[in-house]
């Protein structure tokens, strides 16, 4: 899959880009405010945005994932560490990864999003996922 990281922790997004390079996708970023990530999402076919709810300037993650929906038909994982009210992305966002999270829960996070945008049903959702619909 071809992903965008967007990512406020300047140490949690090179890690997070690491770990999925290394299972095999294309990953940009990571960056960490919302002016780079729409930047990015301009030049490329995104399949899927990792999006952390705190970043650097006045866009919040929830923002981002708002735009990358409706400005580019990119799908997000909204990333958190706090307990958070899910109503507000739900319509946008496919669901949350919270942190911490492993790096095999990273990666079953993706796979999960990617089986789901394919139209079909998840076979393993990692503890750390919370997505918003179950089905395609």
């Amino acid at each position: 899959m071809k992903l965008l990281i967007v990512e406020g922790d300047p140490l949690i997004g090179p890690a997070m880009k690491a770990v999925l390079r290394g299972a095999g996708h294309t990953v940009f970023g990571p960056v960490r405010n919302a002016a780079k990530a729409m930047h990015l999402a301009e030049g490329e076919r995104l399949d899927l945005a990792l999006v952390d709810c705190h970043l650097v300037g006045t866009e919040d993650g929830l923002c981002v994932v708002r735009r990358l929906a409706v400005e580019h038909g990119v799908p997000s994982l909204l990333i958190t560490g706090l307990d958070h009210g899910a109503d507000e992305v739900r319509g946008e966002a496919l669901g949350f990864l919270h942190k911490p999270f492993s790096p095999g829960a990273l990666i079953g996070s993706v796979e999960a999003a990617g089986m789901l945008l394919a139209g079909n049903t998840p076979a393993a959702i990692p503890p750390a996922l919370e997505l918003f619909r179950l089905e395609p």
